[in-house]
């Protein structure tokens, strides 16, 4: 067989058809790998670790405004008090590992903010968290630290 003939057999050969990702898809697959890593972030921050929040949680019973504006009202509340002389922005807190309360507003330093119980709604439903009926088991907060990063506490009040 000469060369020639080589060549022509090679040109005859059948070619696969290649599996390939377009742009789009690429970048749509990328955005779901981000985003799933920051819905598993926001929701189990205390597994995914990182420094601890310079906070302090405290379980009490206060007077606070009530809710429907009509004077003070004595229910149970958590106390989170900034322990540092910066704010703390992106404030998270949530009671049980289920029931949490975004804050807007950074927490201004040595700012003690006391939040009814009441008001923690649940994260798969719209459900309010009651004190009568659940015990505070743990309590976790999340906000952002000066540098950036992301500080976690988490307390637990189960007694062993």
């Amino acid at each position: 067989m000469t060369l020639s003939e080589q060549n022509e057999d090679v040109f005859l050969m059948p070619v696969a058809p290649k599996v390939g990702l377009s742009r789009r898809g690429l970048t749509a697959s990328l955005a779901g790998m981000v985003g799933v890593g920051l819905l598993v972030y926001s929701i189990f921050p205390e597994s995914v670790g990182g420094p601890d929040l310079p906070v302090e949680v405290v379980l009490d019973y206060r007077m606070v405004e009530s809710v429907a504006g009509q004077g003070m009202v004595a229910t149970e509340v958590v106390v989170v008090r900034n322990l540092t002389d910066h704010v703390i922005p992106r404030l998270s807190i949530e009671i049980n590992g289920q029931y949490l309360l975004f804050r807007d507003a950074p927490l201004i330093a040595s700012e003690e903010l006391v939040l009814p119980q009441q008001i923690f709604t649940d994260k798969r439903s719209s459900q309010r968290f009651d004190p009568r009926r659940y015990e505070v088991e743990d309590i976790v907060v999340t906000g952002q630290l000066p540098g950036g990063a992301r500080g976690v506490l988490k307390v637990d009040f189960l007694e062993e």
